[in-house]
């Protein structure tokens, strides 16, 4: 039974981290093929943010609230397979708009749900753990890049999105012979169904009378700002530095790879140190990294750098969706989960990204990074402060 569950989330993970491989940048590319100028482009990558930021946190309460993640994940996946396929034949500039927010409206509370459903179904069972899981999402993710890496120095762009439709067709095999679904043993219940339904319902308002998420939050924004600004503006870096696009994209399917060993310590670490210990971990090494990028002089010294980025994927992404799931009152983890990332870390990712890009304009590239690295220290101490008085175990 627990090697079927493994399997099952495992190929989950694998096929939907191979479908978002290069989402954050075949639009891009696309846009411009059929003229899109860049202020239309960056008003629409804004447009998509937003949405990513307000939707998130819908669909994480219809989660909670209909007690199955799976059946969302399954409507999601089918909409992007539907968009993914239509994309590529709208001619209209209109059409290409609004096929493209609905894309985002299907897939922008994927993985945060995906993260929350395998986090809540592999939290007590002994004999394996989140990042064993997850590592699957990041092989996936690395095969994809490298393939796009090469693919686009030759082929058409839109072969991306027939890509993608493909690899959430495998998704959606998965999630709908994925038995594990959100079971709250209500059929065992002896209570009336009225009030069941009532007691079961998201606990919103107990979610946010909490110090403790409010606290989390704050620490979220504040750390979490550079963050968005790093990922968009690091190829940027190395371009200046004389890399190119196809090295680029080799060394992010490179860095995937690299997470696996680290998500697979994870389980070991998270015994020994609690969700609180996986975040001070993870995010030393996002400290190091934003560092790095600060004050590297030469290329491989940046992708040294920017290898920081695995242990902090390893570490501090099972820690933040542990410790997510240990302060949400009940039936209410996706929702917890889907606002910390689409308001704490979504909002402050758009607003990183839009100063940094002024800030790269009037002092440099590396400038820019010498400034966020102080939000990173920030952030980083925040944290150590806040966890002083708490008990370091496993959540």
């Amino acid at each position: 039974m627990i090697k079927t569950k493994r399997f099952s989330f495992s190929a989950i993970y694998f096929f939907g981290w191979a479908a978002l491989a290069t989402y954050a940048l075949d639009f891009v590319y696309y846009s411009e093929k059929i003229g899109f100028t860049s202020s239309e482009i960056g008003f629409i990558y804004a447009v998509k943010v937003l949405l990513g930021i307000a939707l998130q946190p819908l669909f994480g309460f219809i989660c909670d609230y209909i007690k199955s993640t799976r059946k969302i994940l399954i409507l999601m996946g089918a909409a992007s397979i539907l968009l993914s396929i239509f994309l590529p034949t709208a001619s209209a500039k209109l059409a290409i708009l609004l096929i493209v927010f609905g894309n985002v409206a299907a897939i922008c509370a994927f993985m945060p749900l995906l993260d929350s459903w395998a986090a809540r179904e592999c939290i007590d069972e002994e004999k394996f753990h989140f990042g064993s899981l997850r590592m699957w999402g990041s092989i996936g993710f690395a095969i994809v890049a490298f393939i796009y890496g090469r693919m686009s120095m030759n082929f058409d762009i839109t072969y991306m999105y027939y890509g993608r439709a493909i690899f959430f067709v495998a998704t959606l095999l998965f999630l709908f012979f994925n038995q594990y679904d959100d079971n709250r043993q209500a059929a065992a219940s002896k209570i009336s169904a009225f009030r069941r339904a009532k007691e079961e319902k998201p606990a919103v308002r107990e979610l946010f009378a909490k110090k403790e998420y409010w606290l989390f939050f704050i620490f979220l924004f504040i750390f979490c700002f550079p963050i968005s600004a790093a990922n968009t503006f690091f190829p940027r870096l190395l371009l200046e530095k004389g890399s190119t696009s196809q090295i680029i994209a080799l060394f992010g399917s490179i860095n995937a790879l690299v997470e696996v060993p680290f998500l697979l310590y994870a389980r070991k670490l998270t015994r020994k140190a609690g969700s609180r210990g996986l975040i001070l971990v993870g995010g030393a090494f996002a400290v190091m990294r934003m560092v790095g990028f600060a004050f590297a002089p030469t290329i491989p010294l940046l992708l040294t750098s920017h290898l920081c980025i695995a242990p902090y994927v390893g570490f501090f992404i099972p820690g933040f969706i542990y410790h997510s799931y240990s302060i949400a009152p009940k039936n209410t983890q996706a929702f917890t989960l889907t606002t910390l990332q689409g308001l704490a870390i979504g909002i402050s990712g758009m607003l990183s990204s839009y100063f940094g890009g002024i800030i790269v304009e009037s002092a440099g590239i590396q400038s820019m990074f010498a400034y966020y690295s102080i939000f990173s220290i920030v952030g980083f101490l925040m944290y150590i402060v806040i966890s002083l008085p708490k008990k370091n175990s496993v959540e």
